[in-house]
C-alpha cells in the first residue's frame, strides 16, 4: 500500500461479516468445521500494519491457509474502528 492509499474503517463486526462471506466462498468443499472468528484491534506497529487480527487455528484440509491469505488481503483494505 502506498502512502497515497488509505484504508476504509469498518467496526469488527462489520469486517467480520465481509470475511465470514469471503471465507464461505473460498473455503474447501472438504471442511465444515473451520469458521471466521471476531477481528479484535491490536496496537498499530511503526511500518503502517493493519489494526487488527483474526484468531486462525490449525486445519487439515487447509483453510488455515485461505483465511490466512484472505486476512492478508483484507489488512490492507480495511482499519479496525470501535463504533
Amino acid at each position: 500500500m502506498n502512502n497515497t492509499q488509505k484504508r476504509a474503517s469498518m467496526s469488527a463486526a462489520d469486517l467480520f461479516v465481509l470475511l465470514d462471506r469471503e471465507f464461505r466462498r473460498r473455503q474447501p468443499r472438504e471442511c465444515a468445521q473451520c469458521y471466521v472468528q471476531l477481528p479484535f484491534r491490536v496496537d498499530v506497529p511503526v511500518n503502517g500494519n493493519a489494526n487488527w487480527e483474526v484468531v486462525i487455528t490449525r486445519c487439515p484440509v487447509a483453510c488455515e491457509s485461505v483465511l490466512q491469505e484472505l486476512v492478508a488481503e483484507f489488512q490492507e483494505r480495511y482499519e479496525l474502528v470501535t463504533r
